[in-house]
């Protein structure tokens, strides 16, 4: 009779696999919204080109990430490392989505939630409130700079306030997504 073998894989690397399979819907979703947004003739040709290329490199690193994730490494801080490049790559496709949607008046400030997420994943506050500071960064920059580049627009309070408000629920989310990661030892 032969005996299974039985692998055991680290907690991260089971993560790992996770978040990059979940960022497949991910893609899949805004992909779909630039389809119906082509169909009914919302955007330009070549902002809908612009926004396809957006996904498809998106989707490229999620699946190289995914493809690596599911290989074993001896050395499983690897499996946190292509965790943290997705993030990364979330902060990046979601300030080029602000930025494209006119920065404050942006839509897109959502997707900043999906980095805080998926940092929450690693179960690690520094990196939880580290990828929030990010985002928040992100996000004050790409907002500042699109308001300096077409002044008038809309008002400097507008552009402070709405910055402020969206940074704060930033840190709001990770702040509830680190109650839940980190429960303490008691139950009620």
């Amino acid at each position: 009779m032969a005996k299974k073998s039985k692998t055991t894989t680290h907690w991260l690397q089971t993560t790992a696999v996770r978040v990059t399979r979940v960022h497949f819907v991910y893609v899949a979703a805004y992909i779909a919204s630039i389809i119906v947004f082509d169909m009914w003739n919302l955007y330009t040709h070549t902002a809908i080109a612009q926004l396809w290329t957006a996904a498809g490199l998106m989707l490229a690193v999620n699946t190289v990430l995914w493809y690596i994730a599911r290989m074993n490494f001896s050395n499983k801080n690897i499996y946190g490392a292509i965790v943290l490049f997705l993030i990364v790559a979330d902060i990046i496709f979601a300030s080029y989505n602000v930025l494209w949607q006119r920065g404050l008046a942006s839509k897109s400030v959502m997707l900043f939630a999906v980095p805080i997420i998926t940092a929450a994943a690693l179960r690690s506050r520094s990196t939880l409130l580290a990828t929030t500071t990010l985002c928040a960064a992100a996000y004050s920059t790409v907002s500042v700079r699109y308001f300096f580049q077409h002044y008038g627009e809309s008002y400097r309070v507008e552009l402070y306030g709405t910055v402020g408000f969206y940074c704060a629920i930033f840190f709001v989310l990770a702040g509830l997504l680190a109650i839940i990661i980190l429960p303490r030892t008691e139950r009620f």
